[in-house]
């Protein structure tokens, strides 16, 4: 709320615009539906993979688990890799390579998941 009161603050005293109402011109976020929807599918469908939501994988770490905690280091190696490589989606939209990557990274999932379900298990 405060960044909110700030932002109107600042918009109404300087030339610049701080706040901008609704989805569409906002600085660092694009608004193409569809690759939103494949990226956070990935990334849910990844999470539900490991074993729950990221948030739970923090807190799990912070108490100690150690699956969760390389879960975690696994999840900030990834951003950054991402963002280094260009993979990253910016206000004027996802980037050719992050979309290859995201397709890649769902059929990878997939995989992971069929295999880890259907797979003989020996008693």
């Amino acid at each position: 709320m405060s960044a909110f009161i700030c932002n109107l603050i600042l918009t109404n005293i300087t030339d610049v615009s701080y706040f901008n109402l609704g989805f569409d011109k906002q600085p660092i976020a694009h608004t193409d539906g569809i690759w939103n929807f494949l990226g956070m599918l990935l990334a849910g469908f990844g999470c539900v993979l490991l074993g729950g939501c990221p948030l739970r994988q923090l807190v799990l770490a912070g108490e100690g688990n150690s699956d969760s905690a390389i879960t975690v280091l696994g999840l900030i190696i990834g951003a950054a890799f991402a963002h280094n490589f260009g993979l990253a989606s910016s206000g004027n939209g996802p980037t050719v390579n992050g979309q290859i990557t995201v397709v890649i990274g769902l059929v990878v999932t997939i995989f992971i998941a069929y295999f880890n379900t259907f797979s003989i298990k020996s008693k």
